[in-house]
């Protein structure tokens, strides 16, 4: 009878522990935050089954005796901490990314404030500095203890998206049809590696199984995906896409396969592609002029966002599954432009 009793508890006990995992962290867990650039920015929240929506999470939770900044850029996380970026108003504001409550606002050591990411108790944002100087951007470092600003990281170039692998960051140099460089650092003596010339606008990179996926989407010639073997930084290939298909931007990859944009149209590929057509996965049915300005994959969903061509009205968000095929278009703020997944 004693053994029978100590099994039920430790049945129960371990039943209690299961349901206290599966319980969410907060309203705005197990879900997507889409981040809606502004006027001052705004953070709408979709269930991940898409039936609740919420407009301006932040100021719903805090008030609006304060606001997450202007021209929000992007959004990166660090454990039950969410780090928004706002270009506009040079800060981060820092909220739980479970229940957006107000953590902290940093101010200090960013000039236009682009991307960030984690690495090692730190992180690393991309700033522009003046837009007119392509030598001038830089990477401000966070100590996440403290959130003290602590010295940059010269870059000596543009510096836009930035990703972490192998205790490496990669830069990419190239945006709105400038720059040509990924920047290699090693942020533990802040030194740059290696450039590697990856040609017209880098805008957009991905990793998978060591090697570095790079988009680069000119205003001007043909796009063109190059890979580079992150163990030597050798580029392998380049494949270049036809001149229907210019300005290609917001590579993803996802179950091994590549999804990018130009425009409405979305398309997918397979990672060792050796030629790409113009014949998209799917066209978003709009003529806003900045659809596409937000992508992601994830979870076998494709988001895409679509804002007002005025950028003065609300804009919208469409969702396809990853063969193509519609689920739902959703209202959200003003120029939505990322997305970033609770799940």
């Amino acid at each position: 009878m004693l053994l029978a009793s100590i099994s039920a508890i430790f049945l129960f006990a371990s039943c209690d522990n299961d349901d206290d995992n599966d319980a969410p962290l907060g309203t705005y867990d197990n879900g997507i935050l889409v981040l809606n650039e502004g006027g001052l920015g705004t953070v709408s929240f979709i269930s991940a089954d898409l039936a609740t929506v919420e407009q301006d999470v932040f100021a719903l939770v805090n008030g609006n005796e304060q606001d997450i900044g202007a021209y929000v850029q992007s959004m990166f996380f660090d454990g039950d901490r969410a780090f928004i970026i706002s270009n506009g108003s040079n800060k981060i504001t820092v909220v739980n990314r479970y229940t957006f409550e107000y953590l902290a606002t940093i101010t200090a050591g960013f000039q236009v404030p682009r991307y960030g990411v984690v690495f090692n108790g730190k992180a690393y944002v991309t700033n522009s500095n003046s837009f007119s100087n392509p030598t001038d951007d830089f990477i401000a470092v966070i100590n996440l203890s403290t959130l003290a600003v602590e010295a940059p990281i010269t870059i000596n170039n543009q510096a836009e998206k930035i990703i972490e692998e192998n205790g490496k960051l990669y830069v990419s140099g190239g945006f709105y049809g400038e720059g040509n460089l990924i920047s290699v650092i090693n942020p533990a003596n802040k030194s740059i590696v290696t450039t590697i010339n990856v040609g017209e606008s880098p805008n957009s990179l991905e990793e998978e199984n060591g090697i570095l996926y790079v988009l680069c989407g000119s205003y001007t010639s043909a796009s063109k995906m190059v890979r580079v073997r992150l163990s030597d930084n050798l580029i392998l290939s380049e494949v270049t896409f036809p001149q229907t298909m210019g300005n290609a931007a917001n590579l993803d990859i996802e179950n091994n396969k590549i999804y990018f944009s130009v425009g409405a149209k979305v398309y997918k590929t397979d990672l060792n592609v050796t030629t790409v057509s113009d014949s998209p996965l799917f066209t978003v049915p709009s003529n806003e002029a900045y659809t596409g300005y937000g992508f992601a994959v994830n979870n076998n969903r494709i988001f895409i966002s679509d804002p007002a061509s005025d950028f003065s009205s609300d804009g919208s968000i469409f969702i396809y599954n990853t063969s193509g095929t519609f689920i739902d278009e959703i209202p959200v703020g003003l120029g939505p432009n990322g997305f970033y997944f609770n799940d």
